[in-house]
């Protein structure tokens, strides 16, 4: 049995999601528009994205991570302030997490896109790595020393 991980990316006007290998390798995507009514359409979002792309992958699933813009909470649950979204203060990780029943990790976007860098992309090999991203908005990720740098809110760099 493959120990498999999902990967959500939340942004502005869509919301991809991804099964990925522990080697990094993508085995299912989706692609789905962001809703811009409310918190909990979001969330539902969310949820319908993780089930989809785990189709006949359930039992081999550990966990999600969500990368959202914005600042995100020491304890990587609630997203403080989504830059563009309508998030504040706004508990995600737990809620998901019930949903799907699986442990859920929320990050800042950017960070998640330093982290992918530094194991399984250009930054792969280097103890040090600066990641920048430019989409509905504009953030930037570091991992220094081989440890993310996340900063008082989560949005270190």
């Amino acid at each position: 049995m493959a120990s498999l991980t999902v990967g959500v990316d939340v942004g502005g006007t869509k919301i991809g999601a991804g099964l990925v290998t522990i080697d990094g390798q993508i085995l299912q995507r989706v692609k789905i528009a962001s809703p811009t009514s409310n918190s909990l359409e979001m969330e539902n979002a969310i949820v319908q994205a993780v089930q989809e792309v785990t189709k006949g992958y359930e039992d081999q699933v550990e966990a999600v991570g969500i990368g959202a813009a914005g600042y995100v909470s020491a304890d990587r649950d609630t997203v403080l302030f989504g830059t563009n979204l309508t998030w504040r203060n706004e508990l995600l990780g737990t809620p998901v997490s019930k949903r799907v029943g699986l442990p859920v990790v929320v990050e800042n976007d950017a960070n998640v896109v330093a982290w992918s860098e530094y194991r399984f992309g250009a930054g792969r090999g280097y103890k040090n790595v600066v990641a920048l991203t430019i989409g509905t908005g504009i953030g930037a990720g570091i991992v220094l020393d081989g440890k993310l740098f996340r900063g008082a809110f989560g949005v270190g760099a």
